[in-house]
């Protein structure tokens, strides 16, 4: 790659801060900054997210991945995902907080436990105006438990999918996903066909055999 400068990339300064909006979900920051070449950015917002975790889900027996059916105001759609939510305050008692939250958010939506959790990436969701980070999880061996927990405004359908079935759709363009989601995913898949996960071995040829990973 040709960089087209050789000035150095450096932070901006910021001036002056304050926020303007704040709820339980988020918190909206405006900030005037000044660049490293003095130039003013007045107002910048910055919006205040708590870190998020996704997490793939494969039950015990079948290996299954575990989706949700949830309508999403944004777009004025029911969309298909992977259990998902934000880390709270104070969650994890010393532990991860996103893995806490992984198998919290995974009781709450589908009433499914997990077993073994493993991370699989960390990812800005968008860097240039969200402060947060969005954790992904491999929940193996999760088996159903008790009833959910929804909020009040959540309707949420359970899914029980085949992953092979799955990451073919997501390629071919007949699913789409919220991108942090299919991130998740591929990053799961490319661990569970090489053979890093303790995935039961039938899954990962269909995998492999499925998306020409052979």
């Amino acid at each position: 790659m040709t960089r087209k400068t050789l000035d150095a990339v450096l932070p901006w300064t910021v001036v002056a801060s304050s926020v303007t909006y704040e709820d339980r979900w988020l918190r909206l920051r405006s900030d005037h900054c000044r660049t490293s070449r003095g130039v003013e950015v007045n107002p910048f917002h910055v919006i205040e997210y708590p870190d998020w975790v996704n997490v793939v889900a494969l039950t015990r027996e079948t290996h299954q991945l575990v989706l949700v059916n949830e309508y999403r105001h944004g777009r004025g759609e029911v969309v298909t995902g992977l259990v998902a939510g934000t880390v709270e305050p104070g969650e994890g008692d010393g532990d991860d907080p996103s893995e806490s939250a992984a198998r919290r958010e995974l009781w709450e939506e589908t009433g499914y436990r997990a077993g073994a959790l493993s991370k699989l990436l960390v990812t800005y969701p968008n860097p240039a105006n969200q402060n947060n980070l969005s954790v992904s999880w491999l929940a193996l061996d999760v088996e159903p438990g008790d009833s959910r927990s929804l909020d009040d405004s959540e309707d949420i359908e359970v899914v029980l999918a085949d992953l092979p079935d799955v990451m073919l759709r997501l390629r071919g363009g007949a699913l789409c996903m919220q991108g942090l989601h299919v991130a998740a995913l591929w990053t799961a898949t490319a661990r569970i066909v090489a053979g890093k996960t303790g995935v039961d071995a039938s899954l990962r040829i269909r995998l492999a055999a499925a998306l020409g990973m052979t």
